[in-house]
């Protein structure tokens, strides 16, 4: 269904041209069925479809070589983040689709193109245009659709591109294809400048999706490592000269107006290029077709968690590993790795659907799996029962299991139910965990935890003094959040309260980001971890009579941003998974454990702060901080400081070393 927005503008006269630009009533938006698509394109042949990353635009082709071997490390880093919800491979009517369609999890970047064609002298109507573009990529490539989500005209018409709803993967940029949506602008901007019309239109599209998508476009994510803008240039992940000189030249102009909500400011475009320059658009296309014939990678298997465990003697953990199919399909409970182990006393079982299978010696697939598909496999591992290190072999993998302390006092023969949600890619607790300050944690291939603590924090970074809930919308604060959402009046006013399982919550902590050490961030994930446990306890309410156990301000209690922290910051997830259920003690009580920014050479006490009567006092005696020496004191100064303990990491020191400085006397034990 054709839809039209109405947004009343006039647009001034265009700089040096003396006439002005046309009445910019509201830009439309074309379905498929509307301007013409031939859905028959989208239906399987006897050509054998490419795969996903292939499915690229054609101005993509540089360095060919060098680029599959990126995107091979970034799979093989950033697992992850090619994983896809699920995939559909026939229609409503039960018919095949040629490119079956896969779905993100979330979309995470929009990424703006050019369609590298030039329109200046182009006698053809932009809709014959878009559908001689859909005719290239779906039947002339053999993709079976077209690459991009949108694409936009000269007259500002918006034209709906890949078939399949909401969050379905497209094919537009390689090796990023995952979590993103591609936004073509028919035009070449090596040579031409877009129009102001068609600059308004992908404004307004950008600020719909951002809004739609629940993204920000003033905020930085990690993607595939590196951090970016929620909207970028095709250049900004690939190299390519896409979208254009004209068009990445106003990127950052549109990238503010849609921040700012003024989707109706005009651009201002950068000057001409010089005569000498060469439009080599061809010499790219011709080199990205001749990569269409590459061979496909072999099977891979790579791991999600640590491969370093601890476990209590006669204790179990759980790991995860990403098994990505090469280049044929690889068939329902196929033999994909050989299994060995140290000890034949080892407990090993795989999650196959809701049963718990012992492994012997090989591992099997859960489910068929296509050319290049992935999926993740769940393993969980029991120590023996006498301290010791063990080794654990899944096919190129090598799992060290140290196993000590107190022995588990009742081992069970096999691991405990979980119950696992496709949407959110975790394992969650099973349905009755009792929400208590001290209960058994277990490893697991995401954050939470079957039994984690429940924690009850106070979204005050979201409230807006309202006295009656009905101001706020739950339903978008869901997105935002792992756990429930619910809000109460106390005091008077409206209050946004997050409750859910310790390790969920620790997972969006934003303290820690993916820029500094790992060591650094296990350490902090354990202090954090301590501070927020101790305050479970009723006799240490942080917040006493109120409905809350934490806060999500840094200055009450601790910064916590949710799933979109934890999402753009794997390695601090992946902190968190390694150090899971694991706090500081003394004497068998949780330490309180503060943490701080930076001092001038040396930590504070506890009375130095007026902080009278502080649990292990002792433990918080100032001490030297020498990697911090002339830097300002930034925050309360007692317990770890976050520069001396990045430079410790960087010594090569880790997180257990670090916190021993800091919080002398005491011992990491399990919550």
């Amino acid at each position: 269904m054709r839809r039209n927005f109405a947004i009343a503008l006039v647009l001034g006269s265009l700089a040096g041209a003396g006439w002005a630009e046309p009445v910019f009533a509201a830009p439309t938006v074309l379905t498929r069925e509307e301007w013409g698509a031939d859905d028959a394109l989208l239906l399987s042949t006897t050509e054998e479809p490419k795969s996903a990353e292939q499915q690229v635009p054609a101005d993509e082709g540089n360095g060919i070589a060098e680029r599959v071997k990126q995107c091979q490390e970034a799979q093989r880093l950033y697992p992850q983040e090619f994983k896809v919800e699920r995939t559909v491979r026939e229609n409503t009517k039960g018919e095949k689709l040629r490119w079956p369609q896969s779905y993100s999890y979330n979309v995470r970047l929009l990424v703006v193109h050019h369609t590298a064609m030039i329109i200046r002298d182009d006698p053809r109507s932009p809709l014959e245009r878009v559908r001689a573009l859909y005719q290239y990529h779906a039947g002339s490539l053999g993709w079976g659709d077209i690459g991009y989500h949108y694409l936009i005209d000269e007259d500002g018409t918006i034209y709906e591109g890949r078939a399949g709803g909401a969050n379905v993967v497209g094919g537009h940029a390689y090796c990023a294809n995952v979590g993103t949506l591609g936004i073509a602008l028919l035009g070449n901007f090596e040579l031409e400048e877009p129009s102001q019309i068609q600059i308004l239109s992908l404004q307004w599209l950008l600020k719909d999706l951002a809004v739609r998508y629940g993204l920000d476009p003033r905020r930085s994510i990690t993607f595939h490592g590196e951090s970016k803008e929620v909207i970028v240039g095709h250049r900004d992940i690939v190299h390519t000269a896409c979208p254009g000189y004209f068009l990445a030249g106003v990127l950052e102009q549109v990238r503010q107006h849609v921040a700012s909500g003024t989707v109706s400011a005009r651009v201002s475009f950068p000057p001409p290029i010089g005569k000498n320059y060469t439009d080599r658009t061809n010499d790219r296309r011709s080199t990205r077709l001749q990569s269409l014939n590459l061979r496909p990678a072999e099977p891979t298997l790579t791991p999600l968690t640590d491969t370093k465990l601890a476990v209590r003697p006669g204790g179990q953990v759980q790991v995860s590993l990403l098994f990505r199919a090469g280049g044929t399909v690889v068939q329902r409970r196929s033999r994909i790795a050989s299994v060995t182990r140290s000890s034949n006393r080892i407990g090993i079982w795989q999650q196959l659907g809701d049963e718990n299978l012992r492994v012997r010696q090989e591992l099997l697939l859960p489910r068929m799996l296509h050319e290049g598909e992935v999926e993740t496999l769940r393993l969980r591992f029991q120590a023996p029962t006498e301290p010791g290190v063990y080794s654990v072999d899944i096919g190129p993998v090598t799992f060290l299991l140290n196993a000590d302390g107190r022995r588990t006092r009742s081992p069970s023969g096999e691991p405990v139910s979980m119950t696992f949600s496709p949407s959110d890619n975790v394992n969650i607790p099973t349905p009755g965990a009792q929400r208590s300050a001290r209960s058994s944690t277990s490893f697991v291939s995401s954050v939470p935890s079957v039994a984690s603590p429940l924690i009850r924090i106070r979204l005050s970074t979201r409230e807006n003094g309202a006295t009656a809930c009905s101001a706020y919308d739950l339903v978008y604060l869901k997105r935002l959040y792992r756990g429930a959402i619910t809000c109460s009046a106390v005091e008077g006013k409206a209050t946004l309260i997050n409750e859910l399982p310790i390790e969920d919550y620790l997972a969006g902590l934003s303290e820690e980001p993916d820029t500094e050490p790992y060591e650094k961030q296990r350490a902090f994930a354990i202090a954090a971890r301590s501070y927020a446990a101790f305050y479970l306890d009723s006799e240490h309410r942080k917040f006493p009579g109120m409905p809350y156990d934490g806060d999500d301000s840094p200055a009450r209690f601790q910064a916590d941003e949710g799933i979109a922290f934890e999402r753009d910051n794997v390695r601090w997830a992946r902190a968190v998974r390694s150090t899971l259920g694991q706090v500081l003690t003394k004497d068998g009580q949780i330490v309180k454990t503060p943490y701080f920014s930076s001092d001038d050479g040396r930590t504070r006490t506890p009375a130095e702060n007026g902080w009278t009567n502080f649990p292990f006092e002792d433990i918080f005696a100032s001490k030297p901080d020498p990697w911090c020496k002339g830097l300002p004191m930034a925050g309360h100064g007692v317990g770890m400081s976050g520069c001396g303990a990045k430079a410790q990491a960087k010594e090569g020191k880790n997180a257990e070393q670090i916190l021993q400085y800091y919080y002398p006397g005491t011992k990491i034990e399990e919550l």
